[in-house]
This record gives structure tokens, sequence and C-alpha cells, in this order.
């Protein structure tokens, strides 16, 4: 029978493959397919990406939920947590996942919304200065909030 801590480990690492996921997703098949190339925002729409904002947030609920019920019994002494190998590794994991959460705010609640609205409304109209500008940020804060995944991947196959 399964313990609540394994089931806990489960959700928590399918909401960190769904979560990093999605990003590998966006970077290597949305965003290329989108380019400055004027795809209407009814498209952008339809191409999900408000779903993968829905799916981020709900996987950055479920991280935080089964983090802190994973990390709640080996927290006890904070002092020996701290000193111990694998604390000062979680202290690093924990302050990588702050940042992209932070980093996931700024693209799903700025950028991700107001990209559609500054799309060009026409196949074939030429992007504003201002959307391509947002598209590079959007890209950009994408990418490294993928590298910290990436390296928080790094970071959990150090500590198991």
């Amino acid at each position: 029978m399964l313990s609540l801590i394994q089931i806990a480990r489960f959700f928590h690492d399918l909401a960190f493959t769904t979560w990093i996921g999605s990003m590998i997703f966006m970077m290597l098949v949305l965003t290329p397919a989108v380019g400055g190339k004027g795809i209407p925002p009814q498209f952008l729409r339809l191409m999900g990406i408000e779903r993968f904002k829905s799916w981020a947030w709900a996987s950055i609920a479920v991280l935080a939920v089964t983090g802190i019920y994973r990390l709640y019994g080996r927290f006890y002494m904070f002092d020996l947590f701290v000193m111990s190998r694998y604390g000062k590794l979680m202290l690093l994991k924990l302050s990588l996942f702050i940042i992209m959460v932070l980093l996931t705010a700024i693209v799903s609640l700025s950028y991700a919304k107001r990209i559609p609205a500054e799309a060009p409304q026409r196949p074939g109209e030429q992007p504003t200065p201002e959307f391509s500008r947002m598209q590079r940020r959007f890209i950009t804060f994408s990418a490294l909030n993928l590298a910290l995944g990436v390296t928080i991947l790094f970071i959990m196959a150090i500590i198991r």
C-alpha cells in the first residue's frame, strides 16, 4: 500500500513535469510557430495559451502543497537543516522555485494578456514595435524560467 508521502511525491513530480513540459512546448513549438509573423490574436487563443496558463498555476499550487507536506518532517531543526548538504540544496531549490513563480506571474499576468491585444489583427500585417518588444521579453522570461526549472531538476537528481 502506498504511503501518504509516496502519493505526495508522485503528485509533486507530476506537477513539476506538467509545468516544465508546458514550458518546453511553449518554447520549442508555440513560440517559433508564432514568431513575428502577424498571427491574429484569435489564433493565439486557439493555440491554447490560456490553457497553458491554467495548467501552470494549477501545477504551482500542487507543487507548493505537496512540497510543504514533504518538507515538513525534515524541517524540525532549522539549524541542522541549513547545515546539511540536503538542506542547502533544498533551500537553493526553494529559492529558484520562488523566482520561477514570480517570473510565471509576470509572464502570465502581464505579457500573456497584452501580447494578443497588441498582435497584428490580420495575417501578413506587420507587428508594431511594442508588440515585438513584448514578445522578446515574453520569450526571454520564458527561457529564463525554463532554465531555472531545468536547474531545479538537476538539483533534485543530486538530492535523490
